[in-house]
């Protein structure tokens, strides 16, 4: 069997915090927003394909 991709991790510590709030939530946004670009860049483009 191949070696997975994705594998599972641990769960922290109970005395382990996950990190700043602040720093979580703008990777979140982050992740978003090029989320968002990256679909109205595919959208835009096959709209220009269907006007050639």
């Amino acid at each position: 069997m191949p070696d997975p991709v994705f594998r599972p991790t641990e769960p922290l510590p109970d005395n382990q915090s996950e990190g700043p709030l602040i720093k979580r939530v703008l990777w979140f946004v982050g992740i978003a927003l090029i989320s968002m670009l990256v679909v109205a860049a595919v959208a835009y483009t096959l709209r220009s394909l269907l006007f050639l």
